[in-house]
């Protein structure tokens, strides 16, 4: 568009140049002007603008014989240039397909694995590393363990109950603000977790404190043999008597709201310590999700559907004596809150098994392999 617009000037000022020397030409001349081509290609030629014409060639050729030089020298650049940019796309379309793969493996954890469960899980794991640092202070009370042992061992376990029990609290929150879209204040969350933390750390430095009291004031009496009052004039009879016992027995809790199943399920295991059973575990199951829908009246039509979630909660006892067992379930079962399901019988194989959520990854890749034993596909493969 430029180059024609250039044209078209040069043209106007040539032929302006041309008529300024035809003006002053009579009609004969003029006549014989037309007549004479000769003339005429010589008055053209004789032009500025015709004249320049050549040079401004020449130079044009030059200038596109230059650019087209280095438009060749730049090829190999250009050409790693794009060889990088396939490399960088295939890279790029590659992550693409291992994140959609990880995203895929995501989605389906996620589904496996709620919130719920997993905090159920990490309430359970708190507390059973708060009943280990319990067994720990006892254990030295009862003087069975040295003080060095006792602080190394103890802050221990202590630092990594109270490291659970903020990490469950932070989840609780943040299901609560989830489900009820009621948001919990840092003032708030700091007071309700750091209350009762500050209280299980002063409560026992307290009893640490007696117990050394109790050390560095000993008396002889109180290092011999401790007798029972009942015992210090009537000879101790042992009890020869042998009751059956039970070696493990599953409490098993269902229902629809985690928070009275979670308290109900402390409870059990706290009425099992004081009855002298041993408790073996006590754990959480991943919750099941079950759909429920209702149907308006004298009609199939869906009225509402809703998901609800049944969590499972599991604790585990042994060396329960059966005279003991009755009066024990007799107690959980009047304690037993409403909506809450409980089961209890003998520890199985299939119950460890239903605890763990399977790896369904891991399961096609093991008929993948257990496939490649078939003669159809080994032939199909060309193996045989």
């Amino acid at each position: 568009m430029a180059e024609s617009s250039n044209y078209d000037s040069i043209l106007e000022a040539a032929v302006a140049s041309a008529m300024l020397g035809l003006r002053n030409m009579s009609n004969e001349q003029l006549s014989n002007l037309l007549e004479d081509t000769a003339k005429i290609d010589s008055i053209i030629d004789n032009l500025p603008q015709a004249r320049t014409l050549p040079t401004e060639r020449e130079m044009g050729l030059a200038q596109n014989k230059s650019l087209a030089e280095w438009n060749l020298s730049q090829e190999p650049k250009l050409e790693e240039a794009k060889a990088r940019l396939k490399e960088t796309y295939d890279k790029a379309v590659s992550l693409k397909a291992e994140v959609e793969e990880l995203k895929a493996r995501l989605d389906k954890l996620t589904k496996q694995r709620s919130l719920d469960s997993s905090s159920a899980i990490l309430q359970a794991a708190a507390q059973d590393a708060e009943d280990e640092s319990e067994k720990i202070a006892e254990s030295f009370i009862e003087g069975n363990i040295e003080i060095e042992q006792f602080l190394r061992e103890y802050m221990e376990k202590k630092k990594v109950a109270h490291m659970r029990k903020i990490k469950s609290q932070k989840l609780l929150a943040f299901l609560k603000e989830q489900q009820y879209g009621i948001p919990v204040s840092e003032e708030e969350f700091i007071f309700d977790l750091f209350v009762p933390v500050m209280m299980n750390i002063v409560r026992p430095w307290r009893t640490f404190q007696n117990s050394l009291v109790r050390r560095e004031f000993a008396t002889l009496r109180e290092k011999a043999r401790k007798i029972e009052p009942k015992y210090l004039y009537e000879p101790k009879f042992e009890d020869t008597r042998v009751y059956p016992e039970y070696e493990a027995l599953n409490v098993r809790l269902q229902g629809y709201d985690y928070v009275p199943l979670e308290k109900f399920q402390a409870y059990v295991h706290k009425i099992a310590k004081r009855f002298n059973f041993r408790v073996i575990e006590s754990y959480a199951v991943a919750a099941q999700t079950q759909r429920v829908i209702t149907y308006k009246p004298n009609s199939t039509v869906i009225d509402s559907e809703l998901d609800v979630s049944i969590y499972d909660r599991v604790v585990r006892i042994g060396n329960v004596p059966t005279v003991r067992l009755p009066l024990f379930l007799n107690i959980l079962q009047t304690h037993l809150p409403v909506g809450v399901k409980m089961t209890v019988k003998k520890h199985e194989k299939a119950d460890e098994d239903y605890r763990y959520i399977p790896d369904l990854l891991l399961k096609a890749k093991q008929d993948e392999l257990r496939s490649l034993d078939d003669v159809n596909v080994r032939r199909n493969l060309g193996w045989e």
